[in-house]
C-alpha cells in the first residue's frame, strides 16, 4: 500500500486498469458469444430427427427443432420483413401468420423474395409441407419501429404481432429450410453466425494487456 501512495501517475493508475477491467469483460463478453454461437451453429446445421407435430406441441420443443407442421394449415396474413438480402440482391423476407383448423396460430418464416414480390398473388389455401428449424422471436430494440395495419414488419416481433391481430402465439416460430414455395429462397440459416466474435475477443484482449504494459511503466512498476 504505501508503494501505491507513492505512484507518479496515480491518476492513470486508477483509472487504466478501470479501462482494462472494461476491456478484459468486452474480451469475455465476445468470447461467451463466439463459444453461444458455435453451440447455435452446431444445432442449426443437426437435420436428423424430424418430427411432425401440431402447433401446439412447439410450446413442448426446444429452440432449433427439426419440425414439420402437420397439414390442414390456412394462411391468415403475410407480412414483409424488411431489408433483407439474398445472393447480393435487396428484397424481404415473406412472414406468414398461419392458423390449423383448431385456431392454434403460429408465425412461418417462409424465405427471401425479391422487392417486387405481389402481396395479392399469394395464394392463401395452397398446401404447403411446413418443414423447418424452431426459433426465438426478435427481440425489441431502438430504432424503427413496426407500424400495425402495415404490410411491412421491421422485426419478427411476438408482443407485436399477437396485439395486432388479438391472438396468441406459441413460444417460437419456424423458419423453413425446405419446400419453401414458389420463386422464394429459402434462407441460409449459418448465415447469422459468422460474426467475428473470437478475433474480438483477441483484440479487447490484447489492448488490455497493452494498457496494463504502459500503466506499470508509467509508475515505474516493471
Amino acid at each position: 500500500m504505501e508503494k501505491l501512495k507513492k505512484l507518479p501517475f496515480k491518476v492513470l493508475f486508477y483509472f487504466g486498469f478501470t479501462i482494462v477491467i472494461i476491456f478484459l469483460g468486452l474480451s469475455y463478453w465476445q468470447l461467451s458469444s463466439y463459444y453461444e454461437d458455435t453451440s447455435n451453429l452446431e444445432s442449426l446445421t443437426k437435420y436428423e430427427n424430424l418430427l411432425k407435430i401440431s402447433i401446439p406441441d412447439v410450446n413442448n420443443l426446444s429452440e432449433f427443432q427439426y419440425v414439420q407442421i402437420d397439414n390442414n394449415i390456412s394462411i391468415l396474413h403475410t407480412w414483409l420483413l424488411r431489408s433483407r438480402v439474398h445472393n447480393g440482391q435487396n428484397g424481404y423476407n415473406r412472414i406468414d401468420l398461419i392458423s390449423d383448423s383448431y385456431s392454434n396460430y403460429m408465425v412461418v418464416n417462409r424465405g427471401w423474395v425479391p422487392l417486387n414480390f405481389d402481396l395479392n398473388s399469394i395464394d392463401k389455401f395452397q398446401d404447403f409441407k411446413y418443414i423447418g428449424k424452431l426459433m426465438v422471436y426478435d427481440t425489441q430494440t431502438v430504432g424503427q419501429d413496426d407500424v400495425p395495419k402495415s404490410d411491412y414488419i421491421f422485426r419478427i416481433d411476438k408482443l407485436f404481432i399477437e396485439n395486432e391481430k388479438n391472438i396468441s402465439l406459441p413460444k417460437f416460430y419456424i423458419t423453413l429450410t425446405e419446400e419453401c414455395g414458389k420463386n422464394i429462397e429459402c434462407i441460409n440459416l449459418t448465415e447469422p453466425y459468422d460474426a467475428p466474435h473470437l478475433s474480438y475477443a483477441f483484440q479487447w484482449l490484447f489492448f488490455a494487456i497493452c494498457l496494463t504494459i504502459v500503466i506499470l511503466r508509467k509508475n515505474k512498476l516493471i
